[in-house]
Protein backbone atom coordinates (compact mmCIF):
# COMPACT_ATOMS: atom_id res chain seq x y z
CA UNK A 1 0.00 0.00 0.00
CA UNK A 2 1.26 3.32 -0.84
CA UNK A 3 2.96 4.72 2.20
CA UNK A 4 2.97 8.46 1.86
CA UNK A 5 -0.83 9.01 0.81
CA UNK A 6 -1.49 12.24 2.13
CA UNK A 7 -5.20 12.26 1.98
CA UNK A 8 -8.30 10.57 3.54
CA UNK A 9 -8.05 7.51 1.52
CA UNK A 10 -8.64 4.82 4.02
CA UNK A 11 -10.02 6.98 6.39
CA UNK A 12 -13.84 8.11 7.28
CA UNK A 13 -14.39 11.00 6.47
CA UNK A 14 -16.35 11.63 2.54
CA UNK A 15 -14.26 13.08 -0.19
CA UNK A 16 -15.81 16.49 0.38
CA UNK A 17 -15.68 16.63 4.45
CA UNK A 18 -11.92 18.50 4.31
CA UNK A 19 -12.17 19.71 7.51
CA UNK A 20 -13.18 16.99 9.77
CA UNK A 21 -13.45 17.10 13.68
CA UNK A 22 -10.65 16.67 16.01
CA UNK A 23 -11.15 13.56 16.61
CA UNK A 24 -11.67 12.01 13.16
CA UNK A 25 -14.95 10.64 12.50
CA UNK A 26 -18.19 12.20 11.70
CA UNK A 27 -20.45 11.70 15.15
CA UNK A 28 -23.73 10.26 15.69
CA UNK A 29 -25.11 13.66 16.18
CA UNK A 30 -24.09 15.49 13.02
CA UNK A 31 -25.26 12.46 10.73
CA UNK A 32 -28.55 11.72 12.64
CA UNK A 33 -29.28 16.00 12.42
CA UNK A 34 -31.51 17.91 10.01
CA UNK A 35 -30.47 18.36 6.41
CA UNK A 36 -31.72 21.05 4.42
CA UNK A 37 -30.73 19.57 1.43
CA UNK A 38 -32.38 16.51 -0.37
CA UNK A 39 -29.70 13.16 0.04
CA UNK A 40 -30.61 12.52 -3.70
CA UNK A 41 -26.72 10.93 -4.99
CA UNK A 42 -25.69 14.02 -7.15
CA UNK A 43 -24.22 11.70 -9.59
CA UNK A 44 -27.84 9.79 -10.49
CA UNK A 45 -28.35 9.09 -14.04
CA UNK A 46 -24.54 9.37 -15.04
CA UNK A 47 -23.27 5.74 -16.02
CA UNK A 48 -19.58 6.96 -15.08
CA UNK A 49 -19.97 8.19 -11.89
CA UNK A 50 -22.00 5.39 -10.97
CA UNK A 51 -19.73 2.94 -11.84
CA UNK A 52 -17.24 1.93 -9.38
CA UNK A 53 -15.25 -0.52 -12.34
CA UNK A 54 -14.85 2.18 -14.74
CA UNK A 55 -13.46 4.63 -11.65
CA UNK A 56 -10.74 2.04 -10.59
CA UNK A 57 -9.91 0.95 -14.42
CA UNK A 58 -9.30 4.75 -15.43
CA UNK A 59 -7.53 5.92 -12.55
CA UNK A 60 -5.50 2.60 -12.77
CA UNK A 61 -4.86 3.25 -16.32
CA UNK A 62 -4.14 7.01 -16.14
CA UNK A 63 -1.39 6.10 -13.10
CA UNK A 64 0.50 2.86 -15.36
CA UNK A 65 0.64 5.01 -18.18
CA UNK A 66 1.95 8.02 -16.13
CA UNK A 67 4.74 5.48 -14.96
CA UNK A 68 5.29 4.21 -18.48
CA UNK A 69 5.73 7.80 -20.35
CA UNK A 70 8.08 9.03 -17.47
CA UNK A 71 10.03 6.35 -18.66
CA UNK A 72 10.00 6.89 -22.07
CA UNK A 73 10.34 10.53 -21.49
CA UNK A 74 13.51 10.59 -19.96
CA UNK A 75 14.76 8.07 -23.19
CA UNK A 76 13.51 10.99 -25.24
CA UNK A 77 15.69 13.58 -23.45
CA UNK A 78 18.64 11.01 -23.49
CA UNK A 79 17.99 11.13 -27.29
CA UNK A 80 18.37 14.43 -27.37
CA UNK A 81 21.27 15.02 -25.92
CA UNK A 82 23.06 12.73 -28.12
CA UNK A 83 21.72 14.07 -31.12
CA UNK A 84 22.52 18.16 -30.40
CA UNK A 85 25.45 17.79 -28.33
CA UNK A 86 26.62 13.84 -28.88
CA UNK A 87 28.75 13.34 -25.36
CA UNK A 88 31.73 11.16 -25.98
CA UNK A 89 32.92 8.53 -23.26
CA UNK A 90 36.10 9.50 -24.03
CA UNK A 91 36.15 12.77 -22.51
CA UNK A 92 34.04 11.63 -19.31
CA UNK A 93 35.07 10.20 -16.03
CA UNK A 94 36.97 6.88 -15.48
CA UNK A 95 34.22 5.09 -13.79
CA UNK A 96 33.92 2.80 -10.87
CA UNK A 97 31.46 0.40 -11.15
CA UNK A 98 29.12 -0.79 -8.58
CA UNK A 99 26.39 -3.25 -10.29
CA UNK A 100 24.30 -5.65 -8.72
CA UNK A 101 26.20 -8.15 -10.47
CA UNK A 102 29.72 -9.29 -11.59
CA UNK A 103 31.09 -7.38 -14.64
CA UNK A 104 30.26 -10.68 -16.75
CA UNK A 105 26.34 -11.23 -16.16
CA UNK A 106 26.15 -7.06 -16.53
CA UNK A 107 27.95 -8.13 -20.03
CA UNK A 108 25.71 -10.93 -20.68
CA UNK A 109 22.25 -8.90 -19.71
CA UNK A 110 22.98 -5.61 -21.95
CA UNK A 111 24.02 -8.10 -24.70
CA UNK A 112 20.43 -9.60 -24.35
CA UNK A 113 19.01 -5.68 -24.34
CA UNK A 114 21.28 -5.07 -27.32
CA UNK A 115 19.01 -3.35 -30.46
CA UNK A 116 21.58 -2.90 -32.81
CA UNK A 117 24.60 -4.77 -34.62
CA UNK A 118 27.35 -2.42 -33.76
CA UNK A 119 26.04 -2.98 -29.80
CA UNK A 120 26.23 -6.49 -30.10
CA UNK A 121 29.39 -6.37 -31.63
CA UNK A 122 31.21 -4.12 -28.84
CA UNK A 123 29.29 -6.29 -25.95
CA UNK A 124 30.38 -9.60 -27.23
CA UNK A 125 34.14 -8.55 -27.82
CA UNK A 126 33.49 -6.69 -23.71
CA UNK A 127 32.12 -10.25 -22.98
CA UNK A 128 35.25 -12.34 -23.93
CA UNK A 129 37.39 -10.00 -22.46
CA UNK A 130 35.89 -10.35 -19.56
CA UNK A 131 35.45 -14.03 -19.84
CA UNK A 132 39.27 -13.97 -20.00
CA UNK A 133 39.84 -12.37 -16.90
CA UNK A 134 41.05 -9.06 -18.67
CA UNK A 135 40.16 -5.83 -16.95
CA UNK A 136 38.10 -3.75 -18.90
CA UNK A 137 38.40 0.11 -18.80
CA UNK A 138 34.84 1.97 -18.64
CA UNK A 139 34.01 5.90 -18.64
CA UNK A 140 31.09 7.86 -17.57
CA UNK A 141 29.47 10.13 -19.92
CA UNK A 142 30.98 13.71 -18.94
CA UNK A 143 28.44 16.70 -18.02
CA UNK A 144 26.69 18.90 -20.71
CA UNK A 145 25.51 22.03 -20.36
CA UNK A 146 21.62 20.25 -21.83
CA UNK A 147 21.19 18.15 -19.22
CA UNK A 148 22.12 20.70 -16.86
CA UNK A 149 19.81 23.22 -18.26
CA UNK A 150 16.96 20.09 -18.65
CA UNK A 151 17.20 19.06 -15.26
CA UNK A 152 16.42 22.69 -14.15
CA UNK A 153 13.71 23.34 -16.55
CA UNK A 154 11.48 20.19 -15.75
CA UNK A 155 12.29 20.72 -12.04
CA UNK A 156 11.03 24.71 -12.63
CA UNK A 157 7.77 23.64 -14.91
CA UNK A 158 6.84 20.85 -11.94
CA UNK A 159 7.14 23.94 -9.59
CA UNK A 160 4.84 25.81 -12.03
CA UNK A 161 2.43 23.34 -12.40
CA UNK A 162 1.89 23.25 -8.55
CA UNK A 163 1.30 27.23 -8.70
CA UNK A 164 -1.34 26.27 -11.38
CA UNK A 165 -3.03 23.66 -8.66
CA UNK A 166 -4.45 26.78 -6.04
CA UNK A 167 -6.56 28.04 -8.66
CA UNK A 168 -8.41 24.70 -9.43
CA UNK A 169 -11.78 23.87 -7.66
CA UNK A 170 -12.18 20.13 -7.87
CA UNK A 171 -9.95 18.08 -5.32
CA UNK A 172 -9.83 15.85 -8.66
CA UNK A 173 -8.39 18.34 -11.01
CA UNK A 174 -5.99 19.32 -8.31
CA UNK A 175 -4.23 15.85 -7.84
CA UNK A 176 -4.62 15.70 -11.39
CA UNK A 177 -2.02 18.74 -12.04
CA UNK A 178 0.14 17.29 -8.65
CA UNK A 179 0.54 13.96 -10.16
CA UNK A 180 2.18 15.74 -13.15
CA UNK A 181 3.74 17.97 -11.03
CA UNK A 182 5.46 15.54 -9.03
CA UNK A 183 6.39 13.34 -12.23
CA UNK A 184 8.17 16.63 -13.24
CA UNK A 185 10.14 17.28 -9.94
CA UNK A 186 11.58 13.67 -9.76
CA UNK A 187 12.28 13.52 -13.12
CA UNK A 188 14.36 16.84 -13.11
CA UNK A 189 15.47 17.09 -9.50
CA UNK A 190 16.04 13.75 -8.62
CA UNK A 191 16.95 11.52 -11.59
CA UNK A 192 18.73 14.10 -13.80
CA UNK A 193 20.11 15.41 -10.60
CA UNK A 194 21.74 12.63 -9.28
CA UNK A 195 22.52 11.41 -12.83
CA UNK A 196 24.92 14.97 -13.29
CA UNK A 197 26.14 14.08 -9.89
CA UNK A 198 27.71 10.78 -10.94
CA UNK A 199 28.75 11.74 -14.46
CA UNK A 200 30.93 13.88 -12.35
CA UNK A 201 31.87 11.67 -9.79
CA UNK A 202 32.45 8.71 -12.18
CA UNK A 203 29.85 6.48 -11.04
CA UNK A 204 28.05 3.58 -13.01
CA UNK A 205 26.13 0.86 -12.26
CA UNK A 206 25.73 -1.22 -15.68
CA UNK A 207 27.03 -1.23 -19.00
CA UNK A 208 25.74 0.30 -22.53
CA UNK A 209 27.11 1.22 -25.85
CA UNK A 210 27.65 5.23 -26.54
CA UNK A 211 28.66 5.69 -30.09
CA UNK A 212 30.19 2.41 -30.60
CA UNK A 213 32.18 2.80 -26.99
CA UNK A 214 31.15 0.56 -23.87
CA UNK A 215 30.23 3.28 -21.72
CA UNK A 216 29.19 3.38 -18.16
CA UNK A 217 25.85 4.18 -17.30
CA UNK A 218 22.91 4.61 -14.79
CA UNK A 219 25.52 5.55 -11.75
CA UNK A 220 21.96 7.59 -10.21
CA UNK A 221 20.97 4.71 -9.35
CA UNK A 222 24.29 4.17 -6.83
CA UNK A 223 23.99 7.86 -5.31
CA UNK A 224 19.62 7.12 -4.92
CA UNK A 225 20.31 3.52 -3.06
CA UNK A 226 21.97 5.69 -0.23
CA UNK A 227 19.42 8.11 0.18
CA UNK A 228 17.26 6.01 2.37
CA UNK A 229 18.34 8.14 5.35
CA UNK A 230 16.90 11.24 4.45
CA UNK A 231 13.10 9.16 3.57
CA UNK A 232 13.74 8.03 6.49
CA UNK A 233 13.55 11.28 7.90
CA UNK A 234 10.73 12.06 6.41
CA UNK A 235 8.88 9.08 6.89
CA UNK A 236 9.27 9.98 10.82
CA UNK A 237 7.96 13.40 10.60
CA UNK A 238 5.21 12.14 8.52
CA UNK A 239 4.09 9.36 11.15
CA UNK A 240 3.93 12.52 13.57
CA UNK A 241 2.26 15.07 11.01
CA UNK A 242 -1.64 15.54 12.37
CA UNK A 243 -2.16 16.54 8.91
CA UNK A 244 -1.31 13.44 7.25
CA UNK A 245 -3.52 11.24 6.58
CA UNK A 246 -1.56 7.93 5.53
CA UNK A 247 -3.56 5.22 6.00
CA UNK A 248 -0.61 3.31 7.26
CA UNK A 249 -0.04 6.04 9.77
CA UNK A 250 -3.28 6.44 10.72
CA UNK A 251 -3.64 2.51 11.38
CA UNK A 252 -0.15 3.55 13.80
CA UNK A 253 -1.66 6.66 15.50
CA UNK A 254 -4.86 4.64 16.33
CA UNK A 255 -2.98 1.09 17.51
CA UNK A 256 0.04 2.84 19.65
CA UNK A 257 -0.10 6.20 21.74
CA UNK A 258 1.97 7.88 19.78
CA UNK A 259 0.25 10.92 19.28
CA UNK A 260 -0.20 13.76 22.28
CA UNK A 261 -3.54 15.56 20.57
CA UNK A 262 -6.08 14.10 17.48
CA UNK A 263 -5.15 11.46 15.58
CA UNK A 264 -5.75 14.02 12.52
CA UNK A 265 -6.43 17.50 12.21
CA UNK A 266 -6.55 20.11 9.72
CA UNK A 267 -8.30 20.86 6.36
CA UNK A 268 -7.00 20.35 3.29
CA UNK A 269 -7.44 23.39 0.88
CA UNK A 270 -5.15 22.39 -2.35
CA UNK A 271 -4.52 18.56 -3.14
CA UNK A 272 -2.14 19.72 -5.65
CA UNK A 273 1.01 19.70 -3.49
CA UNK A 274 0.19 16.43 -1.64
CA UNK A 275 -0.32 14.29 -4.56
CA UNK A 276 2.67 15.64 -5.89
CA UNK A 277 4.63 15.05 -2.84
CA UNK A 278 2.98 11.71 -2.77
CA UNK A 279 3.96 10.43 -6.21
CA UNK A 280 7.29 11.28 -5.99
CA UNK A 281 8.08 9.87 -2.54
CA UNK A 282 6.21 6.97 -3.43
CA UNK A 283 8.53 6.55 -6.20
CA UNK A 284 11.27 7.03 -4.53
CA UNK A 285 10.49 4.59 -1.50
CA UNK A 286 9.96 1.52 -4.58
CA UNK A 287 13.05 2.60 -5.80
CA UNK A 288 15.05 2.35 -2.53
CA UNK A 289 13.36 -1.34 -2.22
CA UNK A 290 14.46 -2.51 -4.96
CA UNK A 291 17.29 -1.53 -5.32
CA UNK A 292 18.60 -2.53 -1.88
CA UNK A 293 17.08 -6.20 -2.81
CA UNK A 294 18.89 -6.07 -6.28
CA UNK A 295 22.50 -5.67 -4.19
CA UNK A 296 24.38 -8.97 -4.30
CA UNK A 297 25.73 -8.10 -0.89
CA UNK A 298 22.30 -7.40 0.73
CA UNK A 299 19.79 -9.83 -0.92
CA UNK A 300 20.85 -10.30 -4.55
CA UNK A 301 19.13 -9.77 -8.02
CA UNK A 302 17.68 -13.43 -7.59
CA UNK A 303 18.06 -14.09 -3.87
CA UNK A 304 14.51 -15.16 -1.69
CA UNK A 305 13.86 -11.78 -0.62
CA UNK A 306 13.89 -10.36 -4.47
CA UNK A 307 11.11 -13.25 -5.42
CA UNK A 308 9.55 -12.91 -1.62
CA UNK A 309 9.53 -8.72 -3.36
CA UNK A 310 7.75 -10.12 -6.61
CA UNK A 311 5.15 -12.66 -4.98
CA UNK A 312 4.29 -10.36 -2.46
CA UNK A 313 4.07 -7.12 -4.45
CA UNK A 314 1.33 -9.55 -6.78
CA UNK A 315 -0.97 -9.81 -3.67
CA UNK A 316 -0.69 -6.35 -2.83
CA UNK A 317 -1.88 -5.63 -6.00
CA UNK A 318 -5.14 -7.21 -5.25
CA UNK A 319 -5.45 -5.93 -2.00
CA UNK A 320 -4.85 -2.35 -3.24
CA UNK A 321 -7.13 -2.91 -6.58
CA UNK A 322 -9.57 -4.24 -3.87
CA UNK A 323 -9.37 -0.77 -1.78
CA UNK A 324 -9.37 1.36 -4.84
CA UNK A 325 -12.62 -0.13 -6.44
CA UNK A 326 -14.14 0.85 -2.68
CA UNK A 327 -12.99 4.57 -2.91
CA UNK A 328 -15.20 7.09 -3.00
CA UNK A 329 -14.93 10.03 -5.50
CA UNK A 330 -12.86 10.65 -8.34
CA UNK A 331 -10.26 12.50 -6.33
CA UNK A 332 -9.97 9.83 -3.84
CA UNK A 333 -9.74 7.28 -6.26
CA UNK A 334 -6.94 8.51 -8.23
CA UNK A 335 -4.88 9.62 -5.36
CA UNK A 336 -5.25 6.25 -4.25
CA UNK A 337 -4.12 5.02 -7.37
CA UNK A 338 -0.62 6.08 -7.69
CA UNK A 339 0.57 3.96 -4.21
CA UNK A 340 -1.67 1.75 -5.91
CA UNK A 341 -0.28 1.02 -9.02
CA UNK A 342 3.51 1.49 -7.73
CA UNK A 343 2.85 -1.70 -6.17
CA UNK A 344 1.27 -3.18 -9.72
CA UNK A 345 4.14 -1.83 -11.57
CA UNK A 346 7.33 -3.17 -9.40
CA UNK A 347 6.53 -7.35 -10.49
CA UNK A 348 7.37 -5.92 -13.87
CA UNK A 349 10.46 -4.10 -12.65
CA UNK A 350 11.45 -7.17 -11.24
CA UNK A 351 10.53 -9.42 -13.79
CA UNK A 352 12.21 -6.67 -16.73
CA UNK A 353 15.60 -7.10 -14.12
CA UNK A 354 15.69 -10.79 -14.58
CA UNK A 355 14.83 -10.22 -18.31
CA UNK A 356 11.75 -12.09 -18.80
CA UNK A 357 10.23 -9.66 -20.16
CA UNK A 358 11.33 -6.44 -22.86
CA UNK A 359 10.47 -3.04 -22.00
CA UNK A 360 8.60 -1.32 -24.56
CA UNK A 361 8.37 1.75 -23.21
CA UNK A 362 12.20 1.87 -23.37
CA UNK A 363 11.59 2.02 -26.91
CA UNK A 364 12.65 5.19 -29.13
CA UNK A 365 9.88 4.27 -31.89
CA UNK A 366 6.72 5.59 -33.22
CA UNK A 367 4.27 2.91 -31.71
CA UNK A 368 5.71 3.55 -28.33
CA UNK A 369 5.48 7.27 -28.90
CA UNK A 370 1.70 6.25 -29.56
CA UNK A 371 1.04 3.85 -26.99
CA UNK A 372 2.39 5.25 -24.18
CA UNK A 373 2.02 9.36 -24.90
CA UNK A 374 -1.22 8.68 -26.43
CA UNK A 375 -2.41 6.29 -23.59
CA UNK A 376 -1.65 9.39 -21.10
CA UNK A 377 -3.17 11.70 -23.23
CA UNK A 378 -6.22 9.53 -23.46
CA UNK A 379 -6.75 9.31 -19.65
CA UNK A 380 -5.62 12.75 -18.45
CA UNK A 381 -8.34 13.77 -20.97
CA UNK A 382 -10.90 11.46 -19.77
CA UNK A 383 -10.52 11.85 -15.98
CA UNK A 384 -10.42 15.67 -16.55
CA UNK A 385 -13.54 15.37 -18.12
CA UNK A 386 -15.44 13.01 -15.31
CA UNK A 387 -14.13 15.38 -12.95
CA UNK A 388 -15.75 18.15 -14.71
CA UNK A 389 -19.15 16.43 -15.53
CA UNK A 390 -19.00 15.63 -11.70
CA UNK A 391 -18.69 19.14 -10.56
CA UNK A 392 -21.70 20.35 -13.09
CA UNK A 393 -23.81 17.10 -11.47
CA UNK A 394 -23.32 18.10 -8.11
CA UNK A 395 -24.08 22.02 -8.54
CA UNK A 396 -27.08 20.58 -10.72
CA UNK A 397 -28.20 17.81 -7.87
CA UNK A 398 -27.58 20.76 -5.36
CA UNK A 399 -30.08 23.27 -7.10
CA UNK A 400 -32.82 20.76 -7.47
CA UNK A 401 -32.83 20.27 -3.96
CA UNK A 402 -32.84 23.91 -2.81
CA UNK A 403 -35.60 23.84 -5.70
CA UNK A 404 -37.42 21.60 -3.35
CA UNK A 405 -37.08 22.88 0.01
CA UNK A 406 -38.01 26.23 -0.13
CA UNK A 407 -41.77 25.69 -1.30
CA UNK A 408 -41.85 23.19 1.22
CA UNK A 409 -40.08 25.60 3.49
CA UNK A 410 -43.26 28.32 2.53
CA UNK A 411 -45.78 25.76 3.32
CA UNK A 412 -44.31 25.09 6.86
CA UNK A 413 -44.04 29.04 7.72
CA UNK A 414 -47.30 29.45 6.10
CA UNK A 415 -49.05 26.71 8.68
CA UNK A 416 -47.24 28.55 11.63
CA UNK A 417 -48.66 31.51 10.71
CA UNK A 418 -52.28 30.24 10.72
CA UNK A 419 -51.77 28.42 13.95
CA UNK A 420 -50.31 31.53 15.32
CA UNK A 421 -53.38 33.63 14.33
CA UNK A 422 -55.74 31.50 15.57
CA UNK A 423 -53.91 31.12 19.65
CA UNK A 424 -55.50 33.41 22.52
CA UNK A 425 -58.91 33.00 20.82
CA UNK A 426 -61.78 31.66 22.84
CA UNK A 427 -63.40 28.20 22.03
CA UNK A 428 -66.84 28.62 21.47
CA UNK A 429 -69.12 25.95 23.39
Amino acid sequence: MNMLEPIHNGCPFHEGDTSPDESGPRTKARESGPRLVSERPANKGHWLKQSAVVRTVLTSFFVLFMLAAAHLFMVVINAAEHAYVAPQPAAGMSARMFSDRPMVEELQGALVKARTPEAEAVLSDALAAAEAGQTIELHTLPITSFLVYSALGLTLLGFALLMVTAHLKSDAAQSIIGIFAGNLLWTGGIEYGLTIAARGLGVGKTVGVVDGQLTAIYGEYVLMKHTWGVLAIVMAYLAFLPSSRCPMFLWMRKKTPMMRGPVVTGRIYNFGPRSAFQYATTVWGFYLLLLWAYDEAVFGVYGLVTKGILFGSVAGSLYCLYKLYHQTGWGPALRYAVGAMIVVWTPIEILAKWGVMREPWLLLEPNAFVIFFGGLSVGTWALWRAAKKRKAAAKAAENDSVAEFVPQLAREASSLGRRDSTMGKPVVA
